[in-house]
């Protein structure tokens, strides 16, 4: 059983100029099983891809006339309107709740230096366990598995480059030739495992700083998303039970704000649908793992597994298929 110590900072929120940091955690996971993936039949063979992009509130994007291809897969899919973030920031804290269920107690943007997880129930590690394929590509990046930031590439918006047991730390040296740089890769590899019919089932996909959205405009990162999404959308991997879930890490402006865009992008998907429920990083995480037929949320306590809401209303197929 987890045993969550969750530490609130509510009293920060009284702090002007201060982001809600209220949801921060620190946890001891459940370590995973390996079974078998128990993926439902509407979701099997099919890839499960995130694009994160940064720093943006729903006000900012809906009905904006400078994201005409974001609205066009919004009207066209499902969008979360009742979606926040899991109240951590700045970005990295984010991240590693897109992939872990939890921050870590992490409330900074510092490089993997600054930060050894030894945590080995994250996302990937029951990816492996269940006998499934990941990759992470990274725009800008260059050279595999990006240990320190660089040029257009940040590596708080690479969460899995933190994992001790992704990127090799034995205390004194990274050894990433282990596990990280044949997962850890760059953006421009993506065209290749396309076109070799190499894409795995889990697909987490980071656009340089400048496409998404973070350092350049909201006009910038809608264009790219225009130019890269019809190549995933042409795959099998999505064709058949794939998913694309295009989100922001948290709201806009300074502080940030907890309310950013999501939208499940799917034939799957509930089309046309506007969701109001109160879901969070961890209802996305969640989603992640049913499709995929892995247990859910290692990070949490065994009550917040039971509270915490798939995205269920986003599709018109059952997203669980432990009954299968």
């Amino acid at each position: 059983m987890s045993n969550v110590a969750r530490v609130s900072v509510l009293g920060v929120l009284a702090v002007a100029g201060c982001a809600n940091t209220s949801g921060n955690t620190s946890a001891v996971c459940s370590q995973p099983q390996s079974t078998a993936a128990r993926a439902a039949a509407t979701w099997k063979g099919g890839t499960v891809f995130t694009i994160v992009m940064e720093n943006k509130s729903r006000s900012q994007i809906f009905d904006n006339p400078k994201a005409p291809y974001i609205n066009q897969l919004a009207r066209e899919n499902a969008v979360a309107d009742g979606y926040h973030d899991s109240f951590v920031h700045p970005s990295m804290p984010n991240y590693f709740w897109m992939v872990a269920g939890q921050n870590f107690g992490v409330l900074d943007d510092a490089d993997p230096g600054s930060h050894h997880l030894d945590s080995t129930a994250h996302l990937v590690d029951q990816i492996e366990l269940a006998g499934l394929t990941w990759r992470t590509y990274q725009e800008s990046m260059g050279a595999p598995c990006g240990l320190s930031s660089h040029g257009r590439y940040a590596a708080k918006h690479n969460p899995f480059v933190y994992f001790n047991d992704v990127n090799g730390w034995d205390g004194k040296a990274y050894h990433p030739e282990a596990r990280c740089n044949a997962h850890v890769v760059d953006y421009s590899q993506l065209d290749s495992d396309i076109a070799n019919h190499t894409v795995p089932s889990y697909v987490f996909i980071t656009p340089n700083l400048d496409n998404d959205m973070h350092d350049a405009s909201i006009s910038t990162g809608d264009s790219w998303l225009a130019n890269e999404i019809p190549k995933l959308m042409a795959t099998d991997n999505y064709r058949n039970g794939g998913v694309i879930f295009l989100m922001w890490d948290e709201g806009g402006g300074s502080p940030a704000a907890d309310d950013p865009p999501f939208i499940a992008i799917s034939p799957n998907a509930a089309h046309g649908t506007r969701s109001q429920v109160d879901y969070d990083t961890s209802s996305y995480l969640k989603t992640v793992q049913n499709i995929l037929g892995i247990d859910e949320l290692p990070c949490a306590e065994a009550s917040a597994r039971t509270t915490v809401d798939s995205m269920t209303d986003l599709f018109t197929v059952p997203l669980d298929g432990s009954g299968a």
